[in-house]
């Protein structure tokens, strides 16, 4: 009898934890979230519509998923709507968007309520509370915001960076208010939802701005988000997606932005060879990258004392060259270097190192190195050229004979 209770208890055990397990799963997988919410704010005893977005954020699809609308005063499903949505599987990184029908009860405190929103996975249920603003009268605003200005700080990225990109948006409108048809109507734009979006390149790796305010006539609002370029991204232009929901009359807003990436690095190479200048290493550093780089030095490697033993020449325009030099002591000279490190934006790089040659006086091939010796070719064309030569000498006499 005590084996069986035993059994059952650890059966219990198991399946608890079983649930704990689903649960954090679909926490990790899925994101839901209320794109906006029309018109704003909402007034008692009325009915408006929301907008609600969930996206699978994982590494895998996910299936079997329910979103459910859960009635909460001051707030009830329109009669006739259903408060449950089945989208079925959602595959990694699709997203679905879901638009409700909500009654407002005519008792609803004036300000922010709640409404609550979640999802359901195997039995497991996660849900998720948003702000709602309740106020006696309904905004009936026709203002909107157009881009101004956009930043991406570093202008260009390299492969792996990231980079701040900051959009200014502006209402354009000179009035608070405009009279049509003998009503007035506010000029106020507010933004409910402001997001960049990503692609199979760039990631965003900063959070959509919600109720992000009001903007009024001739006001700006920056809005600020980060991204990350992947390694292996190619050189180009790429473009992400800036897409913003008001509400009330603003209309939404969706723009492309660009982002571009150069792979390019800053070059080293030998102003002087060293037996010119014995005990002295002078350098051409050049700026290769389309773009302003910050904190570039020069760092000498190898079994040496160099004097400095750092040249920070810091920010360099592009196509901007520096000399710098070096006083060198050397203990083994066939094994000094030198690398460059520095700063696009706020990613740090490194160039590959410049191996300095003493007994040939040249530098060691490296991936600043220019384009190979032309000598091999030169030979093999003076090769074929004497063979060709031969040729027709031995065609000649032969003739010769011949006649």
């Amino acid at each position: 009898m005590y084996k069986k209770i035993n059994i059952l208890i650890a059966l219990c055990i198991i399946l608890s934890f079983t649930g704990a397990v689903s649960a954090g799963v679909a926490d990790n997988q899925l994101e839901i979230s209320l794109i906006k919410y029309d018109p704003y704010p909402v007034s008692p005893d009325s009915d408006f519509s929301i907008w609600v977005r969930i996206k699978n954020i994982g590494d895998s699809d996910v299936n079997g998923v329910a979103v459910e609308f859960v009635p909460k005063y001051p707030f009830s499903i329109k009669s006739g709507e259903s408060m449950i949505k089945y989208p079925g599987t959602i595959r990694k990184k699709d997203e679905i968007v879901y638009k409700y029908s909500v009654h407002v009860d005519k008792n609803a405190f004036v300000g922010t309520n709640t409404i609550e929103i979640g999802y359901r996975i195997d039995g497991v249920f996660t849900k998720k509370e948003f702000d709602i603003e309740v106020g006696s009268e309904v905004v009936d605003a026709k203002g909107t915001v157009r881009l101004e200005k956009y930043t991406v700080s570093p202008e260009v990225l390299m492969p792996g960076d990231t980079a701040t990109v900051t959009l200014t948006l502006k209402n354009s409108a000179s009035e608070y208010t405009i009279k049509m048809d003998g009503t007035d109507y506010s000029m106020n734009a507010h933004i409910q939802s402001a997001e960049l979006l990503g692609n199979e390149v760039v990631d965003v790796t900063s959070d959509p701005y919600y109720n992000a305010g009001i903007v009024g006539p001739g006001d700006s609002v920056e809005l600020s988000y980060t991204i990350k370029v992947r390694n292996d991204t190619l050189d180009g232009t790429y473009f992400i997606d800036f897409d913003l929901k008001g509400a009330a009359r603003l209309y939404s807003l969706n723009l492309k932005i660009p982002v571009k990436v150069d792979s390019s690095s800053i070059g080293t190479s030998l102003s002087e060879t060293p037996e010119l200048n014995p005990g002295k290493i002078i350098l051409n550093v050049a700026n290769n990258r389309p773009n302003t780089v910050q904190a570039a030095t020069v760092i000498p490697v190898g079994n040496a004392t160099f004097e400095p033993a750092e040249y920070f020449i810091g920010t360099m325009e592009p196509d901007e060259l520096f000399t710098v030099k070096f006083d060198m002591k050397a203990v083994n000279p066939d094994n000094i270097g030198f690398k460059l490190k520095f700063k696009n934006g706020n990613n740090w790089h490194e160039s590959e190192v410049l191996g300095v040659m003493f007994n040939g006086s040249k530098a060691a091939p490296t991936g600043n190195a220019g384009k190979e010796s032309l000598l091999p070719v030169i030979a093999l064309l003076a090769a074929a050229v004497i063979i060709i030569a031969v040729f027709f000498v031995f065609m000649k006499r032969r003739r010769a004979k011949s006649e």
